[in-house]
């Protein structure tokens, strides 16, 4: 053996004989003996000479012979406590804890102040999952050492493992009332608390930390975050000031402070704290649009009054480096806003980066439409998404639209028919499709197909005033179901009053019907709200004049 190794063996029996000095006699020390030292016998050093020998054989893995040689120790003093000790620890070692435990419990039982003995007799009692006892020995051993702070540890972690969670809790506070408020012990009680259930206080331990520690912004961080959740927004603030207080350079802190103030309803300061933050050069381009987006909601950046928002991102698509990732958002944002041509220039730089999302091509064929752009641009666009997506309705839908509107409609009607057998989504495009259809058949010449679409656009949007309008026109034109086309007509001028060619389709269904005096003076209206100087309203006025005389 390794003479290092005989030094160690002889620590270790040392600091275990020394208390087994007591009781290795065969009889008790009387009340005389009290605090005289026993002089040591031939036997004592017989019996420790017999230990160091047992303990060679142990360490040397002689298994049999340590065994036999604790045991012989034992035949001669059943008491000595460092054999059972030893023993213990030998069959605790191939996993006979019955044995281990047995023979540890006589060891404590020679000896209670010692707490190498007590502290095997834990571990023993955690094997066997005796919990109840072995809360009983870190007891004692507390009350032997009451400093040792691992003591309490173990303590905790036995009532853990007895699933007495605010017992596992007492120890803990134990700890802190000797060494104070602690990050390791604070947070090991705010997981208990919350594993109770009792959230109020799990909370009360992070404030404790965020007292304690004012310099650790993690807890005035995390209390902060929860009294804003609660709504608690007087508290919240204190340790945002705490946070600001201790990084005044921390751009995050503006961030925070601007959720804070959007919440209580303060928009000037949102605007100005966010500003502040939003200068951050360690804010990414994504960072500031998705803070962005998490303060404000998305009709306050479709508002101009007053502002604050849109202002904010405009900024912010300003400076940043790759805009085309945030070009959906910006383009929504300028959509809802009725910016339709910056919008279609978002969306569609976007589609030059990546086709594959339809949602921004809809959006792209909107935007162009409203905003008037070149037809010829939008029929290819249309055309486009048609390959890219054959089963959506609004490209074909904006492809007839083009061709009506060039009068080419006999080119119209494919993708318009295309259109309907493709369905509506919800009713989207349904009453404006059918009118577009009415107009074409109707322009070939094909009245009663024409008919019907008027009537599938206006089951779809019975008030659309328009196409009201236009169907009475048709039917006077056609001298046909005069008394449905002026019921029709009369619709579009109540709605609007003032509109020229609102006045003259109900003036000429008038004259059409044999009342050209009554129909006059709404034909003299149309003439008068005219701005367009239209030679149909003319010749309208005139034939209705000779009529009326």
């Amino acid at each position: 053996m390794h003479k290092m190794k005989y030094i160690q063996v002889f620590l270790v029996l040392a600091l275990l004989v020394a208390g087994c000095k007591s009781t290795q006699t065969t009889g008790q020390k009387n009340s005389g003996d009290k605090g005289k030292q026993r002089m040591v016998t031939s036997v004592d050093l017989e019996t420790e000479s017999m230990m160091i020998e047992a303990k060679m054989n142990q360490e040397l893995d002689q298994t049999e012979k340590a065994v036999k040689g604790y045991k012989t120790i034992l035949t001669r003093n059943p008491n000595f406590g460092a054999a059972l000790y030893e023993l213990a620890s030998m069959y605790e070692k191939v996993g006979m804890v019955d044995s281990a435990l047995y023979y540890s419990q006589r060891a404590e039982a020679t000896d209670k102040a010692n707490q190498w003995y007590k502290l095997q007799l834990a571990t023993l009692y955690h094997a066997k999952g005796d919990y109840k006892n072995e809360i009983k020995t870190w007891e004692a051993l507390i009350k032997l050492d009451p400093d040792k702070l691992d003591y309490y540890y173990e303590l905790s972690n036995t009532y853990l493992a007895d699933g007495n969670i605010e017992g596992a809790i007492e120890p803990l506070n134990r700890v802190e009332k000797k060494i104070g408020v602690t990050e390791p012990i604070s947070l090991q009680k705010q997981k208990l608390w919350s594993a109770l259930g009792k959230n109020d206080k799990a909370a009360q331990e992070i404030e404790k930390l965020a007292e304690a520690l004012p310099q650790e912004k993690k807890y005035s961080e995390l209390m902060a975050e929860m009294y804003m959740k609660q709504k608690n927004y007087a508290k919240a603030k204190k340790y945002y000031d705490q946070i600001a207080a201790a990084d005044p350079t921390d751009e995050y802190i503006h961030i925070s402070l601007a959720n804070y103030y959007h919440q209580v309803g303060d928009g000037e300061s949102t605007y100005n704290e966010l500003k502040k933050g939003l200068r951050s050069s360690v804010l990414t381009c994504t960072d500031k649009v998705q803070i962005l987006s998490s303060i404000y909601t998305a009709q306050e950046f479709y508002s101009s009054e007053p502002g604050y928002a849109f202002s904010l991102l405009e900024e912010v698509m300003k400076d940043c480096y790759d805009t085309m990732t945030f070009a959906p958002l910006y383009g929504e944002v300028l959509m809802n806003r009725q910016r339709y041509r910056e919008a279609a220039n978002q969306f569609g730089g976007y589609l030059k980066l990546d086709s594959s999302r339809y949602e921004i091509w809809e959006a792209y064929l909107i935007c162009m439409s409203v905003c008037d752009a070149a037809e010829d641009s939008l029929l290819d666009a249309a055309r486009t998404v048609q390959k890219l997506f054959p089963f959506q309705s609004l490209p074909y839908f904006m492809e007839g639209q083009i061709y009506v509107i060039k009068k080419e409609y006999a080119k119209a009607e494919k993708p318009l028919v295309q259109c309907v057998k493709l369905g509506f989504n919800n009713g989207y495009i349904e009453a404006d499709t059918y009118a577009l259809l009415a107009e074409v058949y109707y322009r070939q010449e094909r009245q009663e197909e024409a008919w019907q679409c008027f009537e599938k656009s206006l089951k779809a949007s019975p008030d659309n005033i328009p196409t009201l309008n236009n169907y009475a026109y048709y039917l006077s034109e056609n001298s046909t179901k005069l008394d449905k086309a002026e019921q029709m007509s009369k619709k579009t001028i109540v709605a609007e009053p003032e509109n020229p060619t609102y006045l003259d389709t109900y003036a000429w269904i008038l004259y059409k019907m044999g009342r050209a005096k009554e129909a006059l003076p709404y034909m003299e209206k149309a003439i008068k709200n005219d701005q367009e100087d239209s030679a149909t309203l003319k010749e309208h006025l005139e034939v209705i004049q000779k009529a009326a005389r």
